[in-house]
């Protein structure tokens, strides 16, 4: 069982997004995993076995004890019936108590919207003692998304500025997505301006907050909240 599952359609899109709210509650005492719905195969630089490399270098970095991919199909990815059985499949195995998906719409990449509605159908789903899918049934206790090119604002946000340092060594682990040299196709990523837009990003989050750097995230369904004062400090 994790504490805490993050899924991301593509192998640099959970560092993108939470890879500080992972660190930082690894640094809290948390498990906390990654699961990559795609390899990453149609991305137009690195093979699929360097992308595989840099996941468990990032992951190394963030301290998560799982990384895994599921192997969908990468530009192709919907929210059809075997696609969200493999999901349900996975949740039902690891079983974590909070699920962290992209946001399921307005994204510019139509694979991070995909991926916040796969995590939507199958986190209800997985608890379906009928669903004709491997494990007990099981279904999280929370299923929150992250903002990747989606500028909404947040529900939440995680103070993230001790374990900064982290997130950008997790993304430093993508030499062949955000780092561009000779033998690389320019695309968006790989440009300077990408790691400027996150941490800019983080940045802007953490001051709405009064700290450095924080990451955002949108809520499934409406916090119980029983205890403000405990709340308050989450």
């Amino acid at each position: 069982m994790l504490d805490l599952l993050a899924f991301g359609a593509h192998p640099d899109d959970v560092e993108a997004g939470v890879g500080g709210i992972l660190a930082s509650h690894v640094k809290k005492g948390y498990s906390c995993g990654i699961i990559d719905l795609t390899a990453g195969e149609m991305a137009s630089n690195g093979t699929v076995p360097q992308r595989q490399a840099e996941a468990r270098k990032a992951a190394r970095a963030l301290n998560c004890t799982v990384r895994e991919c599921l192997n969908l199909p990468d530009a192709a990815l919907i929210p059809e019936q075997q696609a969200v059985y493999t999901v349900t499949a996975a949740l039902r195995r690891l079983r974590p108590k909070i699920v962290l998906a992209p946001h399921f719409n307005g994204d510019r990449h139509p694979d991070h919207n995909a991926a916040g509605e796969l995590l939507r159908r199958a986190l209800y789903l997985s608890g379906l003692r009928r669903l004709p899918v491997k494990g007990e049934p099981f279904r999280p206790e929370h299923l929150y998304f992250y903002l990747l090119s989606v500028e909404l604002t947040p529900d939440a946000i995680v103070d993230i500025s001790p374990v900064y340092q982290l997130k950008e060594k997790a993304l430093d682990a993508h030499q062949t997505q955000f780092v561009q040299d000779s033998e690389q196709v320019p695309t968006l990523i790989n440009t300077h301006h990408y790691r400027c837009l996150i941490r800019n990003r983080d940045a802007y989050f953490g001051s709405l907050t009064g700290v450095d750097y924080g990451e955002g995230l949108l809520f499934n369904t409406r916090p119980l909240v029983n205890d403000l004062l405990q709340w308050s400090g989450a």
